[in-house]
């Protein structure tokens, strides 16, 4: 999945992002004000894409001075689906949920298990063809088999939920403050990039451990 943007899954070209626009604001949009919140391909590719709603009706578009204005048509048939798909798409806070759910089937006390994103995902920078990465900190006291299914479940299911590859760092308490003590530069990445969905914050763990 594309995490720039994610609604390309379902609609793979710049029309399901001209769309998702529209459909986020009740107020009618020039051209280059859905371009600019859209954020996806040319300029001139959106204006493309406008016309080609325009022409199926589902978008409706009227002339203000010098420019077009473009706004949704409620009352189109195809509404109500568009509607139901857009609605319904929460990939972000889907994927965080069921990594949070996964996490608890293995560990049901997850109070001191912290599991958080770092890298180009936890930036807002994945695309299609990059790694999920997760940085998981368990107890000392957790059997390495224990971690071992959840490192292999993480990385199993999250990569069938997502279709990036996922790749966890797993780490537990003593070996975090171990890799503080001996600099190793990708303790600076997680205090910089980390974006926590479970537990104590890695930033806030890192704090403890200076």
């Amino acid at each position: 999945m594309n995490w720039v943007h994610p609604l390309s899954a379902l609609f793979p070209t710049v029309q399901g992002a001209v769309l998702h626009t529209l459909w986020r604001r009740t107020t009618p949009m020039t051209g280059r004000e859905v371009h600019r919140v859209s954020a996806t391909g040319s300029y001139r590719g959106t204006l493309v894409a406008l016309d080609r709603l325009v022409e199926q009706g589902i978008v409706e578009a009227r002339r203000v001075g010098q420019a077009r204005e473009y706004h949704l048509n409620e009352e189109h048939l195809a509404h109500p689906a568009l509607t139901a798909a857009l609605a319904a798409f929460t990939p972000r806070a889907d994927l965080d949920d069921r990594l949070r759910a996964l996490v608890h089937q293995h560990l049901p006390d997850d109070r001191h298990v912290s599991l958080a994103y770092f890298g180009s995902f936890a930036r807002g920078e994945a695309g299609a063809d990059s790694d999920i990465d997760l940085l998981l900190v368990v107890p000392d006291g957790t059997a390495d088999d224990t971690t071992d299914r959840i490192v292999a479940d993480l990385e199993v299911r999250g990569q069938r939920w997502t279709g990036n590859e996922v790749q966890v760092y797993a780490t537990r308490h003593a070996d975090l403050a171990r890799a503080v003590a001996a600099g190793d530069p990708i303790v600076a990445e997680w205090q910089r990039d980390a974006v926590t969905i479970l537990g104590p914050t890695i930033q806030r763990l890192l704090k403890a451990i200076r």
